[in-house]
């Protein structure tokens, strides 16, 4: 029975890395690593439509209250593309949350997904801000794509993470510089 098993496992990955080698997808996803809470409720282990923002969003608020639920009831903002710094890593996708308070809204949480093959995307992790209290950004990025055009010289710079999507930076191709995104 455990040859068998061991047969069948060895079969399915040959067929998903042959599949992405003859689509000319080279850089996979990491698969979810989920908390006991995600893992207990299921299905936070299937990959989703990278390109279809309403299913992120609503993956991503799902998870944010579960994970956390100093979250839960935060409003979700527009997904994030944050690409990936270092060759044969996977892009991602950043939802952000925010909370609206007396003097305004802040940002209280964020959701990441990373994109594999086919544009699929797979849950990252959460992370809760929502204790940073004033000091926390309004936004993600903290930094804008306009100030960093301005900061870095260029008019295309482009949003990337070295070792977490969390934590971008903004990047001019042409001149190497870089800007932290959160500043």
């Amino acid at each position: 029975m455990a040859v068998a098993a061991f047969f069948a496992v060895t079969l399915i990955t040959l067929t998903h890395v042959i599949t992405n080698s003859a689509s000319g997808c080279s850089i996979a996803a990491p698969a979810p690593s989920l908390p006991a809470s995600l893992r207990a409720l299921g299905g936070f282990d299937q990959s989703f439509d990278a390109t279809n923002a309403g299913e992120l969003v609503q993956v991503g608020q799902n998870a944010a209250a579960v994970v956390s639920p100093d979250l839960d009831g935060a409003t979700a903002l527009d997904p994030v593309n944050v690409a990936a710094a270092v060759a044969g890593r996977p892009a991602a996708v950043v939802v952000p949350f925010a909370a609206q308070e007396t003097s305004g809204a802040r940002l209280v949480g964020l959701v990441s997904f990373y994109v594999g093959c086919g544009e699929r995307a797979y849950f990252g992790s959460v992370m809760d801000i929502s204790q940073a209290g004033p000091d926390a950004p309004v936004t993600f990025p903290a930094v804008g794509e306009s100030e960093a055009a301005q900061r870095l010289d260029t008019a295309t710079p482009h949003l990337v993470y070295i070792s977490s999507p969390f934590t971008p930076e903004w990047r001019n191709d042409q001149s190497g510089a870089t800007v932290p995104a959160g500043e």
